[in-house]
């Protein structure tokens, strides 16, 4: 299960990346919680507007994923895609402008 959270983490970075050099950007914000039983959250945001939210755990017996990712282009638009993982796979849901995730973790 942790190589598949490993294996979205990267696709969400490599996703995320624009053509500047990484040394260009600062990283503004950075968040991690685990609570010690099997649920996590964690976030990050830099300097050139790529940004990523996640939290999981266990809901009714099935490992849950939810977050959000997104980057801003070199022209100054936002792009993001929020998205849900569990024994379904990886589901990306409807965005709509600068929609944020519930801010409740999964516990």
């Amino acid at each position: 299960m942790i190589q598949v959270l490993l294996v979205f983490f990267v696709a969400a970075v490599l996703k995320t990346s624009t053509a500047r050099s990484i040394s260009d950007t600062d990283l503004l914000k950075y968040t991690f919680n685990n609570n010690g039983h099997g649920s996590y959250s964690f976030e990050y945001e830099t300097s050139d507007g790529t940004y990523r939210r996640e939290d999981g755990g266990v809901v009714n017996d099935v490992w849950v994923v939810r977050g959000e990712y997104g980057y801003t282009d070199p022209q100054g638009r936002r792009y993001s895609v929020l998205y849900v993982a569990d024994d379904k796979g990886f589901q990306p849901l409807p965005s709509e402008g600068d929609t944020r995730l519930n801010d409740r973790r999964i516990v």
